[in-house]
């Protein structure tokens, strides 16, 4: 029964305290005050007290206002106030619907609004204590802060979920706005969880990249905010993500990762690390040119540096390839560059540089080598040799001057041997004795072996024809003096080898001769005396035209030497190639004759003899004349003839004489086969002409009539008159062309100009004023022509020099009347301007043709 009745009580008692509980549905938290928000029915806070260490006690009120189903008590916050707001022991007092409830209602954080962050909350990967920075923080006092950690693979993920807050609630002077949090490491994003369900999410610090470090192929980066776990760790280069398992070591403050960087070209790389997706500052990285040798070059002339080493030039990709050389001060301009050469000319340097040597920069797009390299001037050095005929070449830089460099020749010094040395002090030329077979040359410390070779030098070129062929032959050794030498020749169509009919020693060279038929051009060959041997060619003499002359039967015969009567020559005339036919042609070599053809355009003629070319000539040729064209009459400015033949041009000397008179003429060419001729020769009796053909031969002039022709002359126009009044009578005017002096007779020509029963009128006085104007005058008569009306056209005829022209173009007028008289009078008087004006124009135009 006890038991039953403490049941009862305990469920009494439990009642009346779920009654009186405050069930919060909103927050706000504000600088200037907090607000709860509530159902309009529910218990709610009225005020609230913050009790510390059971004595000192700070009470503040809420203000409340119901909102329909709504109740939102908002608690006013001062800065004085933010001070205060801090207990061990938070109690309120509440109410429902305006009516008390009760005081000293224990209240906690979970149902009361969240602290209000002021700054950015963001721990260091390795952890430790961090603080916390807010308002509102210690409104009940607190031990513990709870988060929530997402990432499942972190070390403390799934433990101890919260950062304790470190030290004591001081009596004194307590913290109002900072708390110090106990923060474990781990990198990337968290969740603060307040009590009352809201949450704050915070990142750890992002990692930072401080200096990195290049031991061959160890990259050692140092900085902050790096993570202990591999597998929250990453690192990109140049956008790349480095594989995982290149990744040795990891920790807060250094990462190590393997990385060989393989290429060829110098390059920056940016370098990035990723903590938890969260990447850091991008550090630039550089593998730098290496430049590791360089050749010396004279001080005072400069030269080419060949710079060799590795890296020497930048990505294929890159947009920019800026490379630059800088010795000491002085820029070396690039020649060229490759990944591991760089060539660049330096200028000399001023006599006042007193330095032997200058440091090297090589900069490639501004990334310059860190290791030291040095250019020491005037060091000369032996790179090669090369035998050239009978010189040796020795290669290098360096080399000074004939004057002042010393050289030994198998250890001994040698005087007088050497022969030059060019202006770049890089090839020494030495003289070499013919008993010297090999020795070793040095300068100063640098020394090489040379080895001369065998030597034949042809004592004269060979002309076509000639069948002996002599050598002298150099660096023979003692050994093979007293073999035969043997010729090879190594052309494709004659390879076959010849000993020599005369093999002879004297003074330490070898003179040999061979019999070589049937050749000609270039010959490839190669001499053997014992174990020796030397390759080289000679060339024939090449052919020589001296000149080329076409007869009348169209041979064009070449004289000259060198020529070869086979198929080993070609003729190439303006571009085109003769086929040579030998049957026509004697087997020597200083003639050659073929058939010219009217496809071919004349020009310089050379030979082709077995690739050998020879000089170009002109082919003196004789004109071959067909006959002459007048495709017009003459005129009083003469005409043109066309003179039609073969292998005619400008030059081609002719003659042409009318009459027994020699004739002006301009000739111009337009091709071969035609002469076009303009002559002015006045009219107008036709003549009969010749043409003659000038040939110079043997300083012989010789004028043959090659063609007759005849000029005729154009017959007078007439093309206007003026207008006359027969019974007044006066000066007619008459244009026309072809008007010669004298003029025989002006007539004037009715009935449609039948001579048969015509009326005829004379028109006395005439007069040649020019070949387009003549004048004459018509005596005044009462007399008009039958049949013909006033102002009618009439026949006029012009006879000159037994030439007659016709046209029916004059006009009369007979008219008596006042008005007809002074319309008359008008017309005459009009004519008259009319002629004036014409002969004005006319002889203007004749002054200024002049």
């Amino acid at each position: 029964m006890k038991i039953i009745l403490l049941f009862v009580i305990f469920f009494l008692i439990s009642k009346i305290f779920s009654q009186n509980l405050v069930y919060p549905i909103g927050y706000e938290t504000h600088m200037d005050s907090l607000v709860v928000k509530y159902k309009g029915s529910d218990i709610y806070y009225t005020n609230i007290s913050f009790i510390w260490n059971h004595k000192s006690r700070y009470d503040m009120s809420f203000n409340c206002v119901l909102n329909d189903t709504i109740r939102i008590c908002t608690l006013p916050v001062k800065e004085s106030d933010r001070e205060q707001m801090y207990s061990e022991e938070l109690l309120a007092c509440t109410a429902r619907n305006g009516i008390f409830v009760m005081c000293g209602f224990d209240v906690h954080l979970g149902f009361f609004p969240s602290p209000l962050l002021i700054s950015p909350f963001k721990p260091k990967t390795r952890g430790g204590n961090t603080t916390l920075s807010g308002y509102y923080l210690e409104l009940k006092e607190r031990v513990f802060v709870i988060f929530e950690n997402n990432y499942e693979q972190d070390q403390y993920y799934g433990s101890n979920n919260y950062y304790r807050v470190v030290g004591y609630f001081e009596t004194n002077t307590p913290d109002r706005i900072n708390l110090t949090l106990r923060v474990y490491p781990g990198c990337g994003n968290r969740t603060i969880i307040w009590e009352n369900g809201e949450t704050y999410n915070f990142t750890y610090q992002d990692p930072n990249i401080e200096k990195i470090d290049i031991n061959q192929s160890i990259l050692n980066i140092t900085g902050t905010n790096f993570y202990n776990q591999s597998v929250f760790v990453a690192v990109k280069i140049d956008n790349n993500i480095i594989d995982p398992n290149d990744i040795i070591s990891v920790d807060f403050e250094n990462i190590k990762l393997k990385f060989n960087y393989s290429d060829p070209f110098s390059s920056k790389l940016n370098v990035q690390v990723g903590c938890c997706d969260y990447w850091s500052n991008k550090f630039q990285i550089t593998y730098p040119p290496i430049p590791s040798s360089v050749n010396s070059i004279p001080k005072l002339k400069g030269g080419l540096l060949i710079i060799n080493g590795n890296r020497l030039t930048s990505s294929p990709s890159s947009n920019n390839n800026n490379i630059s050389v800088t010795v000491g001060d002085s820029i070396c301009s690039i020649f060229s560059s490759s990944s591991n050469e760089i060539k660049c000319n330096l200028q000399p340097l001023s006599n006042s540089t007193l330095n032997n040597s200058s440091p090297i920069t090589v900069s490639i797009n501004g990334v310059e080598n860190t290791n030291k390299l040095l250019l020491y001037y005037d060091i000369p050095h032996i790179k090669t040799y090369s035998q050239v005929n009978n010189e040796i070449h020795i290669i290098g830089s360096c080399f000074g001057n004939i004057n002042s460099t010393h050289i030994q020749i198998n250890g001994k010094q040698a005087q007088n041997q050497i022969k030059s040395i060019n202006n770049d002090e890089t090839v020494l030329i030495l003289k070499v004795q013919n008993q010297i077979y090999n020795f070793n040359i040095s300068i100063e410390s640098n020394s090489i072996n040379v080895d001369v070779k065998l030597y034949a030098i042809i004592n004269e070129i060979p002309s076509v024809g000639n069948k002996f062929i002599n050598f002298t032959l150099l660096y023979v050794n003692s050994s093979n003096i007293n073999s035969i030498a043997t010729i090879k020749i190594l052309n494709e169509q004659l390879n076959q080898t010849i000993q020599s009919t005369l093999t002879t020693f004297i003074e330490s060279v070898v003179l040999c001769s061979f019999l070589i038929e049937n050749l000609c051009g270039i010959v490839n060959y190669e001499i053997e005396i014992g174990h020796q041997r030397f390759q080289s060619s000679f060339s024939y003499e090449s052919p020589l035209i001296n000149k080329c002359n076409l007869n009348s039967n169209e041979i064009v015969t070449c004289i000259g030497k060198g020529f070869v009567n086979s198929n080993e020559t070609i003729i190439i005339i303006s571009n085109q190639s003769i086929t040579f036919n030998n049957e026509s042609n004697n087997n020597n070599d200083k003639s050659i004759s073929f058939q010219m053809n009217e496809e071919y355009i004349l020009g310089e003629l050379y030979l082709d003899v077995c690739g050998l070319l020879s000089n170009k000539v002109k082919i003196d040729t004789i004109p071959i004349f067909k006959n002459v064209s007048i495709p017009n009459l003459f005129d009083t400015n003469g005409g043109e003839i066309i003179i039609f033949g073969k292998y005619l041009n400008n030059n081609t000397n002719i003659t042409i004489e009318c009459n027994n008179e020699v004739i002006e003429k301009e000739c111009k060419s337009y091709n071969s086969t035609s002469l076009e001729c303009n002559i002015e020769f006045n009219g107008p009796n036709d003549k009969t002409c010749k043409l003659l053909f000038n040939n110079i031969d043997n300083n012989n002039n010789n004028n043959n009539i090659v063609s007759t022709f005849n000029i005729i002359y154009k017959s007078p126009s007439i093309n206007q008159t003026s207008i006359i009044n027969l019974k007044q009578g006066g000066i007619l005017t008459i244009i026309g062309n072809d008007f010669y002096y004298p003029i025989d007779k002006v007539t004037i020509i009715g009935n449609n100009g039948n001579c048969s029963g015509c009326d005829i009128l004379n028109c006395n006085e005439a007069k040649y004023i020019n070949d387009t104007m003549i004048t004459c005058f018509i005596q005044a008569t009462n007399n008009t022509f039958s049949n013909i009306k006033n102002g009618e056209m009439i026949f006029i005829n012009v006879t000159t020099n037994g030439k007659s022209g016709i046209s029916k173009v004059f006009k009369y007028l007979t008219q008596s009347d006042d008005s007809h008289q002074y319309s008359d009078a008008r017309n005459i008087f009009q004519n008259l301007l009319l002629s004036i004006l014409i002969i004005l124009i006319i002889s203007l135009l004749f002054i200024s043709n002049i």
